[in-house]
C-alpha cells in the first residue's frame, strides 16, 4: 500500500489556504459594506447640515429684512416730524442770505 500522508498534508494545506481566502473575502466584503454605510451616513449628514444652514440663512435674512423695514419706517416718521415748515425755511434762507451779503460787502482786515 502506498503512503498517502504527503498527499493528505498537501490537501490539508490547500484546504487551509482556501478557508483563509474565504475568510479574507468575507472580511473584505464586510469592510466594503461598512465603508459604503459610512459614506452614505456622511452624505446624509451633509444633506441635513446644508438644509439646516439654508433654513438658518433664510431666518437671518427675514429677520434682517424686518429690522431694515422697521428702521426705514422710523426714519420716514422722523423725516416727516422733523421737516421744517415753510416759515422756518424762509427764516433760515433769509438769515443765510443776510450773512452772505454781509461777508461779501464787508472788507476783512487780514
Amino acid at each position: 500500500m502506498a503512503d498517502t500522508t504527503p498527499d493528505r498534508t498537501v490537501a490539508d494545506a490547500i484546504e487551509r489556504v482556501l478557508a483563509a481566502e474565504q475568510t479574507a473575502a468575507a472580511a473584505l466584503a464586510a469592510a466594503d459594506e461598512a465603508a459604503r454605510a459610512a459614506i452614505e451616513a456622511a452624505r446624509e449628514r451633509r444633506r441635513l447640515l446644508l438644509e439646516q444652514a439654508r433654513q438658518r440663512v433664510g431666518r437671518l435674512h427675514a429677520a434682517a429684512e424686518q429690522r431694515l423695514a422697521a428702521r426705514l419706517q422710523q426714519l420716514e416718521a422722523a423725516a416727516v416730524t422733523d421737516m421744517p415748515d415753510a416759515a422756518q425755511l424762509r427764516a433760515v434762507a433769509s438769515a443765510a442770505i443776510a450773512a452772505l451779503a454781509e461777508r461779501l460787502t464787508t472788507e476783512e482786515l487780514a
